[in-house]
């Protein structure tokens, strides 16, 4: 993947692109942002010194994964075989082979950490791989929407972090630096938010410890012997499992038990386990049917037993520790268990809500909420889950500093409504034929001043709510079949995801496309002009210079 971008100049000022002080720095000092006297390099030698390297021990951490794709597409494919022809002179062979496999894929993600560097400047972020083929991808600071610091088992053993920035335009628009030092990762991001708010990079000062709280030594987890802990010293044992975002106001922060009654009580949780124990069980009992049970059927199955509980760690770790805070930089989260990531997302980013209240969350008053980011992609949905599931104050604070205004005399209490009253109680429009029973009793679109609200869903309420202002573009999809019910289809755009609204009244279609195709055409376009970057040819050609 190549991010989309420009290539950057270089000159006076490159200094800043200088990133955090345990990496290997490319240039004849050990601080790329000082010349030998310590004063800030400047003109060429700055431009000469500017990238980084990752930390030294990163082939370590992506060597092993080349070892253990190998080694899982050959056994998935010869498993059986191995079974029936082991001895331990085949084991100790093969066993030889993997320590060679090992010594060459370290050596090769060695040789290629060597000629990979990136570096941070006021026109973006910038990281170049390759020995013979080269390559460089680029995100400008215009297009960085947010940036995530992830943290994998094996890297938070060894101190270890990579960050990603996500760039808009698409899902697979992302630069990865990996990895750094765990608590560089939080200066670097810090000063990757900075760029991106065209603050320049230089004027940043770092606001990590010098060491982070999800670095794993012993050290910093076991207190010595001779003194007891200080009053206020957080627990360790929270350290370790949960960690900590301690910057800016809290907003939400979700306890290990509501987590696991959360998954209890979701019908669409509990129903995809159930449908997966029962496939296994019935694949096992057709083969012991149709040729008894034998170790390769076994192995068949094996990707199904795999995924199943993977599925259900997956669901607890996404909510697993999960805190939330507003900050200057926007909404900034933590969660994980054994793989933790801290994401940011500016509040300005955010074109699409999406709210899901359950059957059996409606009496505690559960609610989770989504949004849709442009750049983060569907294999980010961790990111762009903002509260796994939150009580009403937290939904309200979340909301509260990540909305728009809705335009309604109380914004609060009007989804609270939306949430909680039957379909056919809500004033909107809804499906105009009685065929269309379901979408009847179930859908209802509510046009706000400030929003479109989409409410749908029988045991599952959901609710989208699109800010008016983040449409792009509007259409109406019709066919005979729609004709004949009365009905057209409704496609709602914003950056990085269409929404579909089908079985809407023909009239109220209509006029729902009118209203908020005037909405794409200036609502967008004339309110944010005051944050636009100026042309050059409008800069040479204002009043009082000469044409």
């Amino acid at each position: 993947m190549t991010a989309p971008g420009t290539e950057p100049t270089t000159g006076p000022g490159a200094e800043a692109t200088a990133g955090p002080s345990d990496e290997t720095p490319i240039g004849p000092h050990d601080n790329p942002a000082t010349g030998p006297d310590g004063s800030p390099a400047t003109g060429p030698e700055a431009a000469t010194i500017a990238h980084r390297r990752t930390h030294p021990i990163t082939p370590l951490v992506t060597g092993w994964k080349i070892v253990v794709g190998i080694v899982a597409v050959l056994t998935a494919q010869n498993i059986a075989n191995l079974v029936d022809d082991f001895t331990w002179g085949r084991a100790l062979a093969a066993l030889g082979i993997l320590a060679v496999a090992v010594v060459i894929a370290v050596a090769a993600s060695a040789l290629s950490w060597w000629f990979s560097t990136y570096a941070v400047d006021e026109s973006g972020v910038a990281l170049h791989k390759g020995l013979l083929s080269k390559s460089r991808e680029f995100a400008p600071r215009e297009k960085i929407e947010s940036v995530t610091v992830e943290r994998p088992f094996l890297a938070r053993l060894l101190g270890l972090s990579k960050v990603r920035v996500e760039v808009a335009g698409g899902g697979e628009s992302y630069l990865d630096i990996e990895y750094v030092r765990a608590a560089d990762a939080e200066e670097l991001r810090t000063r990757i938010l900075a760029v991106a708010a065209g603050v320049d990079p230089r004027q940043v000062e770092a606001t990590t410890t010098p060491t982070a709280p999800e670095e794993l030594t012993v050290a910093d987890q076991e207190p010595s012997a001779d003194s007891a802990p200080p009053a206020g010293t957080p627990d360790p044992l929270r350290k370790l499992l949960k960690g900590e975002v301690e910057d800016g106001e809290l907003i939400a922060e979700i306890p290990t038990q509501r987590l696991i009654h959360s998954l209890v009580r979701d019908a669409d949780f509990l129903l995809s386990i159930v449908f997966g124990i029962i496939g296994v069980v019935v694949a096992i009992g057709v083969g012991i049917w149709q040729g008894g049970f034998a170790f390769a059927s076994l192995i068949a199955l094996l990707p199904a037993l795999i995924a199943l509980p993977k599925y259900v760690f997956g669901r607890i770790e996404g909510g697993w520790g999960f805190v939330s805070r507003i900050t200057d930089r926007g909404l900034r989260m933590r969660r994980g268990l054994l793989n933790t990531r801290t994401d940011n997302i500016a509040t300005g980013r955010i074109q699409r809500f999406a709210l899901k209240r359950p059957l059996l969350w409606r009496t505690p008053g559960w609610t989770s909420v989504s949004v849709t980011v442009a750049g983060i992609g569907d294999d980010s949905n961790e990111a762009s889950n903002v509260l796994p599931v939150g009580t009403r104050e937290e939904l309200w604070l979340t909301l509260g500093h990540l909305a728009a205004p809705l335009g309604t005399a109380d914004d609060m209490a009007a989804l609270e409504h939306l949430l909680t009253a039957r379909a056919r109680d809500i004033d909107g429009l809804r499906a105009p034929h009685r065929l269309q029973w379901y979408s009847r009793r179930t859908q209802v679109v509510v046009l706000l001043p400030g929003a479109l609200i989409q409410r749908h869903g029988l045991l599952a309420r959901k609710l989208v709510i699109i800010p008016r202002d983040r449409i792009q573009q509007v259409a109406i999809e019709d066919d005979p079949f729609a004709r004949r019910l009365r009905s057209l289809d409704f496609k709602v755009g914003v950056a990085g995801h269409t929404e579909t609204i089908g079985d809407l009244p023909r009239d109220g279609a209509r006029m729902l496309h009118a209203v908020l195709a005037h909405d794409a055409a200036t609502s967008r376009r004339y309110r944010d002009r005051s944050t636009w970057r100026e042309p050059a040819l409008a800069l040479s050609t204002g009043p009082g210079t000469d044409r």
